[in-house]
C-alpha cells in the first residue's frame, strides 16, 4: 500500500474514502510481492496492481462491495491442488501457479492509517500492522508484540538515495527513471548553468559545487546509488574512490572501456578498496543509444545488484522467477 501513498493521499485529503486491496500473503509463483496493492478511487479509477491483470477484475467487485457497506474481506487466489474439479478452484486461478491472499479494506478521512500514509509519503520509515482474525479483520493493531493472533505488518523504509555526478543530458533520464523507482535523488555539478530546476524537475536536490566536496557531506551507505555521468577527468575518479570507500551499495561510471581502463590505473593509484564492486562501463548491455534506453540500462542494473541478480534474460533459464515470496505472520 505504501507505494500507492501519494495518490490514496490526494484522494483521501480532499474529503473522499478510499478502498485498498493488498497481498498479505503469497506461495509459489507470484508476479508481485507482499504488500504490494491496487487501489479503487472515486469514479471507479483503478491504481497500482496486485498479479498484473489475473485477479483485478474480481477485486475490483470486491472494491465495490467495501465501498459501499466498509466491511473489510480476505480474498484467496490460487489453484485448489487437491482436487480435479477443475470448477473447485479459489476464482479467477492464478495462471502462474501461485496462490496468493488479499485484504481489501476501505480507508476514509481521519482514519489512524492516513497519519501512517503520510509518513511513508515524505520518507519517513514507519510501519503498520493490521489483524487478520475474521473478527477484527482489517483493524489496525497497536500492540503487535503483543498480539497472538494472525497480523500482516507492512513496512516503509526510508527512501534509498540516488546521487547523480554530472549534469549531462543522459542524466535528466537517469533522475527521472530513479524518481519513478522511489528513489531520492541528488545531483551534483559544479556547473550552475547546467544544473537548473528546468532540466531536473525529478530531483529532490540539485546541488552546484565541486563533486568530491559535496559527496564528502552527504549520507552514503549501502542503499545508495552513485552514478557518474560526467565523464570529467579532474574529478570522476576521485568521486569512485569516494563512493566505493564509503560503502555505497551501487557505484556506476559511463564511458568507453578505454576511458574505464584509464580511470581503473588513476584508482589503482589511489588504492581504492573494492575495485570490483565498480560497475563499469556502466549499465546492462541491451543496446542502449539514447538517453532514456540508458537509463533503462543503468537502473535495470542497480535493480540487479541490489537484488542479487545475474541481469540476463529470463527466456532459457531455469528456477523460479520471482526471488521472495513471504507470508503474513
Amino acid at each position: 500500500m505504501f507505494e500507492l501513498a501519494p495518490r490514496l493521499l490526494a484522494v483521501l485529503d480532499g474529503g473522499d474514502p478510499v478502498v485498498v486491496a493488498t497481498a498479505v500473503a503469497m506461495s509459489g509463483s507470484a508476479p508481485s510481492g507482499v504488500g504490494t496493492s491496487m487501489a479503487v478511487l472515486p469514479g471507479g479509477q483503478v491504481v497500482g496492481t496486485i498479479s498484473g491483470g489475473c485477479v483485478e477484475g474480481s477485486l475490483f467487485v470486491t472494491a465495490e462491495q467495501v465501498l459501499a457497506d466498509g466491511v473489510p474481506v480476505l480474498e484467496r487466489f490460487g489453484f485448489d491442488d487437491d482436487t480435479d474439479d477443475p470448477d473447485a478452484v479459489w476464482a479467477p486461478a492464478l495462471r502462474c501457479g501461485g496462490r496468493v491472499e488479499v485484504l481489501v479494506r476501505r480507508i476514509v478521512p481521519g482514519d489512524p492509517v492516513v497519519d501512517v500514509l503520510r509518513r511513508a509519503a515524505s520518507g519517513v520509515p514507519t510501519s503498520l500492522t493490521v489483524s487478520l482474525e475474521p473478527d477484527t479483520l482489517g483493524a489496525v493493531v497497536t500492540a503487535p508484540d503483543g498480539c497472538r493472533g494472525r497480523v500482516f505488518v507492512e513496512r516503509a523504509d526510508a527512501r534509498p538515495r540516488c546521487i547523480v555526478v554530472g549534469a549531462v543530458e543522459f542524466a535528466v533520464a537517469v533522475t527521472n527513471a530513479a524518481a519513478v523507482l522511489g528513489h531520492a535523488v541528488t545531483v551534483v555539478d559544479p556547473r550552475p548553468v547546467f544544473l537548473t530546476d528546468e532540466r531536473f524537475p525529478a530531483a529532490d536536490e540539485r546541488i552546484v559545487g565541486w563533486p568530491t566536496r559535496v559527496l564528502e557531506g552527504l549520507p552514503i551507505d549501502a542503499s545508495t546509488v552513485v552514478v557518474v555521468l560526467s565523464h570529467d577527468e579532474r574529478f570522476d575518479a576521485a568521486v569512485i574512490d569516494l563512493a566505493l570507500r564509503r560503502g555505497a551499495g551501487y557505484v556506476g561510471a559511463m564511458g568507453s572501456r578505454a576511458t574505464h581502463e584509464r580511470r581503473t590505473a588513476e584508482l589503482r593509484a589511489l588504492g581504492t578498496p573494492d575495485l570490483g564492486r565498480l560497475r563499469s562501463p556502466i549499465g546492462l548491455d541491451i543496446g542502449a543509444e539514447t538517453p532514456a534506453e540508458m537509463a533503462v540500462a543503468i537502473m535495470a542494473e542497480v535493480i540487479a545488484v541490489r537484488r542479487g541478480a545475474p541481469g540476463g534474460a529470463l527466456a532459457g533459464g531455469a528456477g523460479p522467477i520471482h526471488r521472495r515470496a513471504v507470508a503474513a505472520g
